[in-house]
C-alpha cells in the first residue's frame, strides 16, 4: 500500500464503499454465528456482528442526510388481499403481473451494491501495473454494468426509481494506492460474495424472467471469478488451503 499516492475516489465515495463491504460482512458473519459452538469464537463474531449494525445505521444516516442517496421506492399498503393464480409466475409474455415488494427490494439493493463494485472495479482498471490485471478488471466493469442496466430496466417498467451510477467519483489518477495482488483479491473476494447474495434473490423471487436474469448475471460472475482467481495462481498470489483436523 503506497501511503503517498494521490487521491483515487471523491469522499463521497468511501460511504457508498463502507455500505458496500459493510453488507458483505453481515451476510458473512450471519452465516458464521450459527455454525459456532466454541464459545470465545461465537461470541466474536457476535461482536463483529453487532459492531457492523452500527456502522451500517450511522452510514445510512450519512447517505440520507447529505442527500448521497436516491430514496428507495415506497410500496403502497394494499386496500385488500388478492390470491396468487398460475400467471403469477409469468415474466416474459403475456399478462405480467407488477413486482412485489421483496422483489423491487432485491432489485434496488443489487443495484446500489452493483453500482459502488462498477466504480471500484473501474478505479482499480485506472490504476493497475500489469496489463493482464487491467484486462480482468475490464471484463469485470462490464459485466458489472450490464447486470445493473437489466436491473434498472425492470425497475424502469414499473415507473420505479433505481440508484444512479458513481463512475463520476473515480478522480483521474494512475498512480495505484494498492498493489495489483491486493486489488484482485479484494474483488475476486466480494465477486464471490454476490454468488452468495443470489441465494437470497432466487429464494423470494415469483416471476421467470426475474430467475433468467439473476441466472446470466450468475454465470458471468462465476466466469470472471475463475479467470481472476487463475490470474491470481499464475502469478503466485493464491494460497493452498490446509485442513487442519483436531485429534481427540
Amino acid at each position: 500500500m503506497n501511503l503517498g499516492a494521490p487521491r483515487l475516489f471523491e469522499d463521497e465515495f468511501y460511504v457508498h464503499y463502507l455500505k458496500y463491504v459493510g453488507k458483505a460482512g453481515m451476510s458473512i458473519y450471519n452465516v458464521a454465528v450459527p455454525l459456532m459452538y466454541r464459545e470465545d469464537v461465537r461470541n466474536f463474531y457476535l461482536h463483529c456482528m453487532n459492531s457492523t449494525m452500527e456502522l451500517m445505521e450511522q452510514i445510512k444516516t450519512i447517505l440520507m442526510n447529505k442527500g448521497l442517496i436516491i430514496k428507495p421506492p415506497i410500496i403502497p399498503i394494499p386496500k385488500n388481499v388478492k390470491m396468487a393464480s398460475p400467471g403469477y409466475l409469468k415474466g416474459f409474455m403475456g399478462d405480467v403481473r407488477p413486482l412485489h415488494a421483496l422483489e423491487i427490494a432485491h432489485l434496488y439493493d443489487n443495484i446500489e451494491s452493483n453500482v459502488t463494485s462498477k466504480t471500484l472495479i473501474m478505479a482499480f482498471g485506472q490504476v493497475a501495473k500489469m496489463d493482464k490485471v487491467r484486462e480482468v478488471f475490464k471484463k469485470g466493469e462490464e459485466i458489472t454494468l450490464r447486470s445493473v442496466e437489466h436491473y434498472m430496466e425492470k425497475l424502469r417498467d414499473d415507473n420505479l426509481p433505481a440508484p444512479s451510477l458513481l463512475s463520476h467519483l473515480v478522480t483521474t489518477s494512475t498512480f495505484s494506492p494498492f498493489s495489483d495482488k491486493l486489488m484482485l483479491f479484494h474483488k475476486v473476494d466480494m465477486f464471490s460474495m454476490k454468488i452468495r447474495a443470489f441465494g437470497n434473490l432466487v429464494a423470494v423471487n415469483g416471476r421467470h424472467n426475474l430467475v433468467a436474469l439473476y441466472g446470466k448475471s450468475l454465470a458471468d460472475i462465476f466466469v470472471f471469478v475463475e479467470e481472476a482467481s487463475k490470474l491470481m495462481m499464475e502469478n503466485r498470489w493464491k494460497y493452498r488451503q490446509k485442513l487442519q483436523i483436531e485429534k481427540i
